[in-house]
């Protein structure tokens, strides 16, 4: 999946709106500012698919069309997921406190885990109404309507992911990220539903309950993907080696530092917490060790917005060859 290009009309329409409505949106570690964005992406999205939902339920029924009616239903379920990112955004940002001194940052992932719940319910409700066509096809009334319904549900579909895409770049946000493939996949579901109504018109009536599988698959299959995102960042998914070798490489630049290993980053949405033991001369003072594990843990905080760092210090011995040892086990 490719982000929108730089200078797109995707960024320029997304720029225009977080300038009318965000203040300092360019400050995306605020935490204010953050859930600004989510708040823009959620509106925008629950705005749109209120719309398709009413129309494609509407033409469904008048149709007769289980492929369409799941779709409006999954509409219905995107609206949900949009009111979810919405209230995962509010509550994320609130300050840390005495019961949860990090922050309610992992409420983003939470909310997407909600997102992936109601998918799947929905998907199974949706599944058993294909079965049921499946099993006793049912003649199905084609209109140029219903297409356009479908033309215009797939191109706003593509639009919201790419907004949901850009923004979630933007802020490094997951639960966006994850909202952009969804609105992604529910374009591709759109085509297959046109596809089978087609197909119906021709006498082929069981097309449309097999377009209608078809959706499910689509809906647990977005289900799983994020469900999974979201479970990584709850069960603490270590860090990139880039990011590692980049909290190894700011320590080092420190003077007095001889070494940097077990290092940890603890992700709280906006907050993110480094852990790292630093190998200072054996000989040195505490004082003078505190010194330089100070000086650590502020370039950390400098280099690596929104996260604040626990700099552990041991001492560094000697090998004959005059490399520097660790203090611990090679494989910490």
């Amino acid at each position: 999946m490719k982000s929108a290009r730089k200078g797109s009309r995707i960024e320029k329409f997304n720029t225009f709106l977080l300038k009318r409505f965000v203040r300092d949106y360019e400050n995306v570690h605020d935490t204010d500012v953050r859930a600004s964005y989510g708040y823009i992406e959620g509106i925008l999205g629950a705005s749109i698919e209120v719309l398709l939902f009413t129309s494609k339920l509407i033409i469904g029924l008048l149709s007769g069309s289980i492929a369409l009616i799941a779709e409006a239903f999954h509409s219905l379920s995107d609206i949900f997921s949009s009111l979810i990112v919405i209230f995962g955004f509010r509550f994320a940002k609130q300050p840390p406190d005495p019961e949860h001194p990090y922050g309610y940052g992992r409420f983003e992932a939470i909310a997407t885990l909600v997102a992936a719940v109601i998918l799947v319910v929905l998907g199974l409700e949706i599944a058993s109404r294909s079965i049921e066509r499946l099993l006793n096809p049912t003649p199905i009334a084609l209109s140029y309507i219903a297409i356009a319904v479908l033309v215009v549900n797939i191109a706003l579909k593509e639009f919201l992911a790419r907004v949901a895409i850009d923004l979630g770049r933007r802020i490094e946000a997951q639960v966006l990220i994850a909202d952009s493939l969804n609105q992604r996949v529910d374009s591709l579901a759109a085509v297959v539903v046109m596809l089978g109504l087609i197909g119906a018109s021709f006498g082929f009536n069981q097309l449309d309950a097999i377009a209608g599988l078809a959706v499910v698959g689509f809906i647990f299959y977005t289900a799983y993907d994020i469900a999974r995102d979201a479970s990584n960042i709850l069960l603490g998914q270590a860090p990139s080696e880039d990011t590692i070798e980049l909290v190894r490489l700011i320590a080092r630049s420190v003077d007095g530092v001889k070494g940097a290993h077990a290092i940890h980053v603890h992700d709280y949405g906006v907050r993110k917490v480094v852990t790292v033991h630093i190998l200072v001369d054996k000989d040195l003072t505490v004082e003078a060790s505190h010194d330089i594990s100070h000086e650590v843990a502020v370039r950390i905080g400098e280099s690596m917005p929104g996260a604040t760092a626990e700099v552990h210090v041991g001492p560094a011995y000697k090998l004959k060859t005059g490399s520097v040892a660790r203090a611990q086990r090679p494989d910490v």
